[in-house]
This record gives C-alpha cells, structure tokens and sequence, in this order.
C-alpha cells in the first residue's frame, strides 16, 4: 500500500498515488493491438510499431512512477545533484513543493534510485516474457542493477532525459483539471423551472413534451419530437442521439426533467434508463414524479453517475441493465 508522510494528501492526486503502474504497464501494452482493429478487420501492427509503441507506453508510465517515488517517501538526506534535474524542476517542482515541502534538488536522485528499482524488475520480467530477450548477466550482480536494468529496457541512464525527451508531452498535463459532468441545482424544482422556460427551437407550439438536460454540457434539448428529427449518416435521429454524436462520439448522459430519469446511451441502437440522482425525505427515487414530493440532489448517487462517465463504463451498465430488466420490443433509442 502507498504511505504518504509530510504534507497532506489531496485528493486532486489521490489516483495517482495509489495507481499500480506496474499492472497500469501490462494492461495498456496488451490492449495496444485492440486499437488497430476496424469494422471486424484484424490489423495486427508490424513488429516495429509495437516495439515503438510499447517503449512509449514504458516511458510514460516510468514518470508516473517517478513521480509516485517523490510524492510517497519521506524526508531523505542531501544527496548527489544529478544532470537533466533543469527540465524536470521546471514542469513539476512547483507541483512537488506544495505537496512535499521538505524535497530538495539534492535528494531527488537519491529518492528515486531507491524507489524506482521494484518496478524496473517488473518491467524488466515482463517485457522478457513478451519478447523473449533475455537479460543481461548483470542482473545477477548484487550491485549496479538500476543501471543495468536501464540498459535492458532502453532507458536512459539519466533518468531525467526522460522529461525532457517528452516535455511536449507532459507539460501540458500537469496541474491538469479532469472533466466532470455538469453541476446540478440541489432543488430539483429548479430544473423543473428551467425546464418550463425551454423554448423548442425548430417549433413554435407551446407544448414540450420531453425537454432532457445534457450532463455533459448542459445543452437543453427537445427529445422524442418529431420537430427536432435531424439526418445522421442518411438516417433520421432524435436530438439527444444527434447531440451525442457531437457532444460524445455516440456516447451520451442526458436527464428526462419531466420524467426524472437519465438516459444513458452508447450508441443509435444502445441505450437504457437510469434513476436520476434526485431523492425524496424518505431516500427514494420518485420515476415520473408519480409521487410529487419534494426532490433534493444525492450527491453520492451523483458521483457514481460522474465516475461512471469519468470511467467509460456507460456501455457496461447498458448492458447490465438489458440483463436485469427483459424487454420484450425493442426500443428505437435512435429517436430520443
């Protein structure tokens, strides 16, 4: 387990800190391949891409990890000054400093030396499983295995080269704000409000049927209206649909106000409801708001719908949901 001393761990880098980046390595060499696959056609990459590609993935995950060693170890002595610190102290010393602030340019090869070899023998057990090389003779010595480990899987002895070779890369990342879906009122009579305000704007007939909030943006959107069917690929769709081609690549959340649900949808034929992060006194949900009592945002239930975009995991739970509940007719999720 990750041990933090010192400064106060934030939560803006709590995922860092506990992320396995030897099992974060595997997984993301292996799925590699999946990306060069196209409408059922198997297009294995040539033996050159994947060495590339792979020593690209070792090298990110690599500074994650460097950065994991800083952020998890305790105060540590003076040590030696080591060349490439330039580059960097310049994209990510101010990040370090607040979080450990006893940290020094002096100790931070020291640190990393100490912290980084438990994952170089990882990477290095790995990567000889995969490609069959073996390990230098080296390996066996007691002594100076960091830089033979270095040599094995390509990386530069300085490991600081690392940030500077990828500063295109990585300094634009950092301090990164993650995306997250739309803040919602804690009244639900608000939306409701909102909602009675919404003007469709391809119909001047005063009834609304189905006005649906993106969670993404927050765009209001006329749904299940033949008023705002639009073209798609030569096919007629409904708004959320066509707005979700935009706003996510095919992938939407959106809230039925009217209805109090979420429609999740993954694709034109993929989709499914979701009970909406609203609750009653009493804890329940109220569909439809058959009950029509008063409705306050849960925002726990409300952060499971944010990781559950943060995550990619909408498709999943569509499909989850289609095994629980047995629908008889299929529904033409294409015109919501």
């Amino acid at each position: 387990s990750v041990r933090r001393t010192g400064a106060k761990m934030t939560a803006d880098y709590e995922e860092l800190l506990l992320m396995d980046n030897c099992n974060k390595e595997v997984g993301l060499v292996l799925s590699m391949p999946s990306l060069y696959q196209e409408e059922g056609i198997d297009l294995q990459p040539s033996a050159v891409s994947s060495a590339f590609n792979n020593m690209y993935i070792f090298h990110l995950v690599t500074m994650a990890h460097i950065l994991q060693v800083l952020l998890t170890s305790s105060a540590a002595g003076d040590g030696e000054d080591c060349p490439g610190l330039l580059d960097f102290s310049c994209l990510f010393f101010p990040l370090l400093l607040r979080l450990v602030p006893d940290l020094s340019g002096g100790s931070v090869a020291q640190r990393i030396k100490a912290g980084i070899e438990p994952f170089l023998r990882c990477a290095a057990l790995f990567f000889n499983c995969l490609t069959g090389v073996h390990p230098p003779e080296e390996l066996l010595n007691a002594s100076g295995q960091v830089e033979a480990l270095c040599g094995y899987l390509a990386l530069p002895l300085n490991i600081f080269q690392l940030f500077q070779d990828y500063r295109d890369v990585v300094s634009p990342l950092y301090p990164r704000i993650r995306n997250r879906l739309i803040e919602l009122p804690e009244d639900y009579s608000s939306l409701l409000n909102k909602a009675s305000h919404f003007q469709c704007p391809k119909s001047t007939i005063d009834e609304r049927k189905h006005p649906t909030l993106c969670l993404v943006c927050g765009a209001m959107l006329c749904s299940q209206s033949s008023c705002c069917l639009s073209q798609l690929d030569g096919e007629d769709v409904g708004a959320c649909t066509a707005h979700a081609a935009v706003c996510g690549a095919g992938v939407g959340m959106f809230l039925r106000i009217r209805e109090c649900e979420i429609v999740l949808m993954a694709s034109r034929t993929r989709g499914s409801t979701y009970p909406a992060p609203y609750l009653d006194d009493y804890g329940e949900t109220d569909p439809h708001l058959g009950r029509g009592n008063p409705l306050h945002l849960c925002s726990e239930r409300y952060r499971k719908l944010n990781q559950l975009w943060q995550q990619h995991c909408i498709l999943e739970e569509i499909a989850r949901s289609l095994e629980v509940v047995n629908v008889m007719f299929a529904f033409e999720w294409q015109l919501v």
